[in-house]
């Protein structure tokens, strides 16, 4: 098994890609540690036992890991409980406003940063401090198409994407010496219901359907089609485990040819 033995810290592991991870990685060999906010804890749970249910090793930590404390904590605990981490998986987000950039509050602007970069910042600084005593560790962080292009109706987003790309890189130049990789994954649209719920809002201050927009963005995509969740997540174990050994500070594409740089 490509993870045996190693310990996954997956913020933002109660749903979506986070939890697709957290079956892969465990089927792998892996122990989980699922990370999400509180009121997430039903559903963080259930991920949890599903993947015990199923002979893997998993346990749930509610936290928000946009604060410094409670992230901290978290390492702590994980550290205290399985004597290491391994592998850390940065999938929770928030997409913020689906306006035009002369329409974005500032809170809003502040909102979409914190939650996508600053939490990123936050959980890589922890762990990283875990991995250096170890000599070993990998991060994936899961940016996406924001984090590759300026997209219109998502300035917000991309900048605090842009943003995790840079940190990612920073981070694989400064602790590939302590045999530490860092790469990030850019998915593109997924496969899910709030995919399509983001795209009708988007649509609607575009001036375009539905309809007009998905056909926009799939005819842009070579292999006319969505990524699924195991996609990503079976990138995401190719960038965690041996497989890419002497790969770091790489944005991996999993978007279906839309992007291809």
């Amino acid at each position: 098994m490509k993870l045996d033995g190693q310990v996954a810290l997956i913020i933002g592991g109660a749903r979506g890609i986070g939890e697709t991870i957290a079956h892969t990685f465990s089927n792998e060999g892996a122990s989980i540690v699922l990370v999400d906010l509180e009121k997430m804890k039903s559903e963080l749970g259930a991920v949890a036992q599903a993947v015990n249910q199923k002979g893997g090793k998993a346990v749930a930590i509610t936290a928000d890991c946009s604060d410094d404390r409670q992230v901290n904590n978290l390492v702590d605990e994980t550290v205290r409980r399985f004597g290491k981490i391994d592998i850390l998986i940065n999938s929770a987000g928030f997409r913020g406003p689906l306006v035009a950039v002369t329409e974005i509050s500032e809170k809003e602007f502040d909102d979409v940063i914190l939650y996508n970069l600053k939490l990123v910042f936050l959980c890589c600084r922890a762990v990283l401090k875990q991995m250096v005593k170890q000599n070993s560790g990998s991060i994936v962080s899961i940016s996406g198409t924001a984090g590759r292009e300026g997209m219109a109706m998502r300035g917000s987003l991309c900048a605090a994407k842009w943003g995790v790309v840079g940190l990612t890189q920073t981070i694989a130049k400064e602790y590939g010496p302590h045999s530490i990789r860092a790469n990030i994954i850019c998915p593109g649209g997924m496969d899910e219901p709030d995919l399509r719920e983001m795209y009708a809002e988007r649509a609607k201050n575009l001036g375009m359907t539905f309809k007009e927009l998905e056909n926009q963005i799939l005819a842009l995509t070579p292999l006319r089609k969505y990524a699924k969740h195991e996609e990503v997540a079976n990138a995401a174990l190719f960038l965690a485990s041996s497989d890419s050994s002497h790969t770091t500070g790489e944005s991996l594409n999993v978007s279906g040819g839309r992007l291809m740089s």
